[in-house]
């Protein structure tokens, strides 16, 4: 898969569902260990924009 989307893959395929895409598309142990690092990793912060005045808008 390397990075393709399973979507595109169907698409090319000529895959009449995902299911059957799904079906074919096995992870290397590679990609499985890779997978597992990133949920690993600190989920970062998301900082909420600043709430806008009624003064401010047009």
């Amino acid at each position: 898969m390397r990075g393709v989307p399973l979507k595109a893959i169907q698409e090319l395929m000529g895959h009449a569902t995902i299911e059957m895409t799904e079906r074919y598309a096995h992870l290397s142990p590679e990609v499985r260990a890779s997978a597992v690092q990133q949920l690993e990793l600190p989920v970062p912060q998301i900082q909420a924009a600043p709430a806008r005045s009624a003064e401010g808008a047009h």
